[in-house]
């Protein structure tokens, strides 16, 4: 069987399942502090209960809620540095120091009908993918590239009715005979968050 080349770059933006001409951009914080890495197309919640709650943390493949996908950090006074800071392309990292008490602002797409092109590891691509969801594969998101891209890659044989998983796949995002070809294995699709679990459609708090 034929391969796709497993590139993957995590949830990049494509559009928006109802047509509206937004990106749905929001700013929210990063706790000072924060221990993980988080990069650009890294999918992310609100922080519960704790030190983190109401802040940006990156999200777990057995979350029930989900508020969106990164999209970087806004400039910010770094104290180790003397000098502002932008992180590694935007994306954030462990070990990013701002003044005692100063979270860092971040944007994130968080619009819960933005759809988003991923590669799927497995496959090849089958039209009953279409409408099910869809986990990614363990230690994939928060795993950022030396550019601070995202390698987020979703897992195919997690796609399931489950409700439960993060991720809808709502169409096919390769084109037929091309370079990303979905008759091979490794696909490219659309997805967007379940929207059960997005944070915005939820009929109770986090």
């Amino acid at each position: 069987m034929a391969l796709n080349t497993l590139a993957p770059l995590g949830l990049i933006r494509a559009n928006n399942l109802v047509g509206a001409p937004t990106y749905g951009l929001s700013s929210f914080k990063i706790k000072n502090g924060y221990t993980g890495s988080i990069g650009l197309g890294d999918l992310v919640r609100t922080g519960g209960a704790g030190v983190n709650q109401g802040e940006v943390i990156l999200a777990a493949n057995n979350d029930t809620s989900y508020l969106g996908v990164f999209a970087g950090i806004y400039p910010y006074y770094d104290t180790t540095l003397q000098a502002i800071g932008h992180g590694l392309m935007g994306s954030y990292r462990a070990g990013l120091a701002p003044p005692a008490g100063v979270d860092i602002q971040c944007a994130v797409i968080d619009d819960p009908f933005a759809t988003y092109r991923a590669q799927v590891s497995g496959g090849p691509w089958a039209e009953t993918w279409r409408g099910q969801n869809i986990n990614w594969l363990a230690n994939t998101n928060g795993a950022p590239n030396a550019a601070g891209l995202s390698t987020l890659v979703l897992d195919a044989a997690s796609i399931n009715v489950t409700p439960t998983l993060p991720l809808r796949i709502v169409g096919l995002a390769g084109v037929p005979g091309g370079p990303q070809d979905p008759a091979n294995t490794n696909p490219w699709v659309l997805v967007r968050i379940n929207a059960a679990l997005a944070e915005h459609l939820m009929g109770t708090g986090i």
